[in-house]
């Protein structure tokens, strides 16, 4: 897909619809925005908690500890930090 956008006086673009709804881009998301020589680079940073739950089908019938429980909101809130800062 290529696509025309054109930049604003605060320096901002708009994603075309179409490719928001493929990549699944909702408001309030966080991309990560990387210049590679005279290119930009947009990539949507996935949410660790989306991540959660991948092994789900090993640990099957199983409950998650308390721990493991908290330790993944601490990553995603660790994440979502560093991504702010960036």
């Amino acid at each position: 897909m290529v696509e025309t956008v054109t930049v604003t006086s605060k320096g901002q673009i708009t994603i075309p619809s179409q490719l928001r709804k493929e990549l699944k881009i909702r408001e309030g998301e966080k991309l990560l925005v990387v210049r590679e020589g005279d290119s930009i680079k947009i990539i949507p940073v996935p949410k660790l908690s989306k991540l959660a739950g991948v092994d789900k089908e090993f640990f099957k019938g199983k409950k998650p500890s308390a721990d493991i429980e908290a330790t993944r909101k601490e990553w995603t809130k660790e994440f979502e930090n560093r991504i702010r800062k960036a």
